[in-house]
């Protein structure tokens, strides 16, 4: 595992890109790469550990953002208080300088928790391909032959690796990468 974060800056002007790097590259062993297109960042999209993406980007490339969500953060205009997140981790442009700088701190100590964390386990990929079929936990825990407990672990555990928390986002993301 490489010590160096690797984020990619898609979509940004010249000061927006120099902003985000200082944000970023405080005492946070991480490097950034800009981007002024999507098209211009795709090639290089699997040598990034994060993206953080102008709002309009993300809009146009969902198929390529959703799934990857715990690892995105999407910069948009206004204010925390006038927008609701809906699950997404979002970075207002209208916030305070500290709490833009907490909200790319966590970003970030997310990207690495997801680094550590690595791909989904054999038997968290079966739960998932199980929650995918519409499956509850008691008929997840029988079919394979394990607790609802252990269930119930394996589901936070997807649900921390893949930045997702609900059962529909869960079984989307095993349409778009085969799973089911």
């Amino acid at each position: 595992m490489n010590s160096t974060t690797k984020i990619a800056l898609i979509g940004f002007s010249t000061l927006e890109v120099i902003a985000l790097r200082t944000l970023l590259q405080e005492d946070n062993g991480c490097m950034t790469e800009s981007f002024s297109t999507f098209k211009e960042f795709e090639p290089f999209a699997e040598r990034m550990d994060g993206y953080i993406v102008e709002r309009g980007i993300f809009v146009e490339n969902l198929d390529f953002y959703l799934p990857k969500r715990g690892r995105t953060m999407v910069v948009t205009e206004g204010k925390k208080a006038e927008t609701e997140k809906n699950g997404m981790r979002i970075l207002f442009s209208g916030e305070d300088e500290p709490e833009i700088k907490a909200e790319a701190e966590s970003f970030l100590k997310m990207i690495k928790g997801v680094e550590i964390s690595g791909e989904l386990s054999g038997r968290e990929i079966e739960v998932l391909r199980l929650i995918a079929k519409g499956k509850i936990n008691k008929e997840i825990a029988d079919e394979l032959c394990i607790s609802i407990n252990t269930v119930i672990t394996h589901r936070k555990n997807i649900s921390v690796k893949l930045g997702v928390k609900s059962a529909s986002g869960m079984s989307l993301y095993a349409m778009m990468n085969g799973i089911i």
